[in-house]
């Protein structure tokens, strides 16, 4: 008898190890890192936290946006990975973002706004790849079709040179 029971035990710890592990598996970049991202997240590829390199995040869903922005001449066009798709992607539900550019500039950014708002991780403006030298390598950009949508709020929240993201409750 208890030898049934310790096989099935054992079979269920195996089960479980293994289901975890395989959930929080994540491969690993094989380019630069762009985006590092920490904190209540379900899937790591490094030391408590999952690593972006450009092919990774242009794997998660890619949307195209005709935007303006508050301090920059015109409309363009930003593409790049939804917020969203990033966030379902590594398990993230709610909370806050704690956005980091890569002069430490950092801003909080409530998740319900990657849905809400529809923002994107920018890689392209107007079809060109973002260098750090055009505000890139990642921007988050928030939609808006008119100017007259650009808000104080949602221009701070559009932090450019973005490195990292940490995941609060």
């Amino acid at each position: 008898m208890f030898g049934s029971l310790n096989r099935f035990l054992t079979s269920a710890i195996l089960i479980l190890f293994g289901l975890s592990t395989f959930a929080t598996a994540m491969e690993a970049p094989s380019g630069p890192i762009l985006l590092r991202v920490s904190g209540e997240i379900g899937v790591f590829n490094a030391d408590a936290e999952a690593q972006f390199d450009r092919e990774m995040l242009a794997a998660l869903d890619w949307r195209d946006v005709d935007t303006y922005v508050s301090f920059d001449d015109g409309r363009h066009r930003f593409s790049g990975p939804t917020l969203a798709s990033l966030l379902t992607y590594l398990g993230v539900e709610g909370g806050t973002l704690r956005a980091t550019a890569l002069d430490d500039y950092a801003i909080d950014i409530p998740v319900q706004d990657a849905q809400a708002h529809n923002v994107i991780l920018a890689l392209e403006r107007d079809g060109k790849p973002l260098r750090i030298r055009d505000r890139g390598p990642i921007w988050v950009v928030y939609p808006a079709s008119d100017p007259s949508q650009v808000n104080d709020l949602h221009s701070a929240r559009m932090i450019w040179q973005l490195k990292s993201i940490e995941v609060k409750p």
